[in-house]
């Protein structure tokens, strides 16, 4: 939970409440480049989108008309934008509100970047790590990017902010690690925060966890980690999504999709899609949930930004106090 004063955080708790019996999103995503300058196993982006270079302008009046309680700025990789600064300036000129976070897969960060985004108007960074060693830089195929990243993450730290998050996907061939995982976050003085992994980007079905015994030795890990929670790791995600993600795996659904409703995605031309998985453009959220959200059968994943906008106000009441208890 990243350092708010109390005015901010009751406004955004009463943002969220109103923006779902409104029926407007909770968290929208920036994704500002679907440009990538890594090659991720479980991503579908990384080669080079010839796309336009939309003014910051246009996203700083998507914040302004949609309003959500959480703006996340990605891609792709968001640094690779020159006008950065110019878009988050943009974004919080028109909003003072919402809860602004980068995710990044920290290669292009630094010091003076990471001082640079806070002056413009980011709260949070999401800082994206699936393995707590070398294997991070095989799996995103990129030079000692885990190596980048246990050097930054604890001098960052150092600024006392609590705003660096690392994010990690939870899949079949590192579910042992998170543990060690939470260990690192807590070592490096950061929090750490687990999504699901699904197949649609890629179609790759491998990362999933479905086997019995899997799913059972995960159990034992989502049993270590709440534990570990109460002996004070900044572990971020709730005991209640920690466990519906063992549900996604065994069923391999997780109905009643929000995706245009609760969340939604701005991307780089300027236009609505409702989530990562289908990037159909349109011009209003009014258009995009007749079009998509009020027929999507989709149930194939189980992401952070869902799991999140996903809970009822009494529950994302009660896991923002749990995350402030144990920062």
């Amino acid at each position: 939970m990243p350092n708010l004063n109390t005015a901010r955080k009751a406004n955004i708790a009463g943002r969220t409440i109103k923006n779902i019996f409104q029926g407007k999103p909770i968290t929208v995503s920036f994704e500002i480049t679907y440009n990538c300058n890594a090659r991720c196993e479980h991503c579908d982006l990384g080669d080079y989108v010839k796309e336009p270079h939309t003014e910051p302008k246009v996203f700083g009046q998507w914040m302004a008309d949609l309003k959500p309680a959480v703006a996340q700025i990605s891609g792709g990789e968001p640094l690779l934008r020159k006008d950065l600064l110019d878009i988050i300036g943009e974004m919080r000129r028109r909003d003072p509100v919402a809860v602004f976070v980068i995710t990044t897969n920290v290669q292009l960060l630094n010091e003076e970047k990471y001082l640079q985004l806070r002056e413009a108007g980011i709260d949070q960074f999401s800082l994206s790590l699936d393995y707590p060693d070398e294997r991070h830089n095989i799996f995103r195929h990129m030079k000692k990017n885990f190596e980048h990243i246990k050097e930054l993450v604890p001098q960052l730290a150092r600024y006392g902010n609590d705003d660096l998050i690392l994010a990690c996907v939870v899949q079949s061939d590192n579910f042992h690690d998170l543990p060690r995982i939470a260990e690192l976050a807590k070592e490096w003085g950061s929090g750490v925060n687990f999504s699901t992994y699904n197949s649609l980007r890629t179609g790759n079905t491998d990362y999933l966890v479905n086997s019995e015994n899997d799913l059972k030795e995960l159990q034992k890990i989502v049993n270590k980690l709440i534990a570990m929670q109460k002996d004070g790791y900044p572990i971020l995600t709730s005991p209640w999504t920690l466990q519906q993600m063992i549900n996604f795996f065994r069923d391999g659904e997780k109905a009643n999709c929000q995706a245009g409703k609760r969340f939604l995605i701005v991307n780089p031309w300027g236009k609505l899609t409702p989530c990562g998985m289908f990037r159909d453009h349109y011009d209003s959220q009014k258009e995009l949930v007749k079009k998509f959200s009020n027929h999507n059968k989709c149930d194939k994943c189980f992401t952070a930004i869902r799991a999140n906008s996903e809970k009822s106000p009494y529950r994302l009441m009660t896991d923002a106090l749990r995350a402030i208890r144990h920062r």
